[in-house]
């Protein structure tokens, strides 16, 4: 499997995310939704990865460097295909993604999830995220679960 940085140009890129779309509008409302656009992949503060192979882009996710006191990166569009699901994929890809962070001496990583996908809460849980309140943007909402991580430098 190859490590590739997800282009929005890339026709494979725009299938990713359709998907990913799709499961979460199955899961929650389509109001409550607050995805990170295609387009803004090309963002200078974007870093966005996906792990391809000869079925294509199979997992991906994406971390958003945000202003603050404390400045924070955003874990979003995180997915792995439902064939590729239970191999590790989604940890491999939050393990690059932190050690991205790391790297760019961010010190907070914060995320929003839905209450359904209970296999990703376990995962963010596991890797030791732990529940917050909203950020950013985001509101207090039963469809929304706020986590973050505080990253030792």
């Amino acid at each position: 499997m190859q490590l590739v940085d997800l282009n929005p140009h890339d026709p494979e890129v725009v299938h990713v995310f359709s998907d990913i779309d799709r499961l979460i509008n199955s899961l929650y409302p389509v109001a409550t939704a607050q995805s990170l656009s295609v387009e803004e992949l090309a963002e200078p503060n974007v870093y966005a990865i996906g792990l391809k192979n000869e079925d294509g882009i199979v997992a991906c996710g994406a971390i958003v460097m945000q202003e603050g006191n404390p400045p924070y990166g955003e874990i979003r569009r995180l997915y792995v295909k439902p064939s590729y699901r239970g191999k590790g994929l989604s940890r491999r890809i939050m393990q690059i993604l932190l050690h991205h962070a790391g790297e760019q001496q961010i010190p907070l990583i914060r995320l929003e999830t839905g209450p359904k996908q209970t296999e990703s809460i376990s995962l963010y849980e596991n890797l030791g995220f732990h529940r917050c309140g909203p950020f950013g943007n985001y509101t207090e909402n039963p469809q929304s679960l706020f986590m973050e991580l505080g990253l030792n430098q």
